[in-house]
């Protein structure tokens, strides 16, 4: 791989991890006087605007499918998840939820052996299980925090493993627009009416912040499929620890967060046993090519 390649996919995901924890302090902020559907119902409006530009490029054929029930299933975890992390970030400081969200990848470790029958070996095992003792460092000196946020987390972090499976048997048939479309048609009427029994009326200061927010998230996942797309998982999932450094600075320094070392332990050995399995199965595939 061309050192170039290299050094542009480890800034878009720095860029991604970044922008990532700046948008949920944001929403944090936010939250503070507006409900979690509230701002919910903002970051779908805002998401399918920005999805606009591939209307218009790709017209209503965008819409297109022979799998309705994969996107169906991606955009319920989409809004699941969406919903968890937003009520998360409001009750739970910013590093735990962030370190709770490294899970995600154990968690589709885990359903591609039981759902899809992928192969189970000893490799994931044990990614698994040093995946496990690294979400109970983190939770262990965290239960003195409200257990609705953390569960939340939890839910967001196996929403997010739902997904990401789901994108990676969608985009072997599907295009990428296509794949980034469907989510916000789909949870943006449901999330409508969620809002609409939970409305908190946004003052005119709110709104520049609402329009951040939702650039910034769909920003966010751009530049992290970026970096994906340009380099291997295992090159470029090491930067997202940067998503919890960040998080627990402006944790600390907007909110008066405690940075807890536990945390920020066991988010580490989540993360290697995540790299680890990436490159397990990178290994895998090169074998199996070969």
């Amino acid at each position: 791989m061309p050192e170039n390649t290299i050094y542009r996919s480890l800034y878009a995901m720095a860029l991604y991890a970044v922008i990532q924890s700046l948008v949920w302090a944001l929403v944090r902020h936010l939250g503070d006087n507006m409900s979690t559907a509230t701002l919910f119902f903002f970051r779908n409006l805002v998401g399918l605007a920005t999805a606009v530009p591939l209307l218009m490029n790709g017209g209503f054929g965008l819409f297109k499918t022979q799998r309705f029930s994969l996107h169906l299933l991606r955009a319920s975890a989409a809004f699941t998840g969406g919903l968890a992390v937003f009520y998360a970030v409001a009750h739970v400081p910013l590093a735990t939820v962030v370190a709770i969200t490294y899970t995600a990848p154990i968690f589709a470790s885990l359903f591609a052996m039981v759902v899809f029958r992928e192969g189970i070996t000893l490799a994931r095992i044990s990614i698994l299980i040093v995946g496990f003792l690294g979400t109970m460092m983190v939770l262990r000196p965290s239960f003195d925090v409200e257990t609705g946020g953390l569960v939340g987390a939890v839910i967001a972090a196996v929403a997010t493993a739902v997904a990401f499976l789901t994108v990676k048997h969608l985009s072997s048939t599907e295009r990428s627009g296509t794949i980034v479309a469907y989510p916000f048609l789909l949870i943006l009427p449901v999330s409508t009416i969620l809002a609409l029994l939970d409305w908190t009326m946004p003052t005119l200061a709110d709104i520049p912040l609402l329009i951040v927010m939702g650039i910034g998230i769909s920003a966010g996942q751009y530049f992290m499929a970026r970096a994906f797309a340009l380099a291997d998982a295992s090159v470029v999932l090491p930067v997202d620890f940067l998503r919890l450094l960040v998080a627990a600075f402006v944790g600390a320094l907007a909110f008066g967060d405690v940075i807890d070392s536990w945390v920020l332990a066991g988010a580490a050995v989540i993360l290697a046993a995540t790299v680890y399995g990436a490159k397990k199965e990178r290994a895998a595939a090169t074998l199996a090519a070969d």
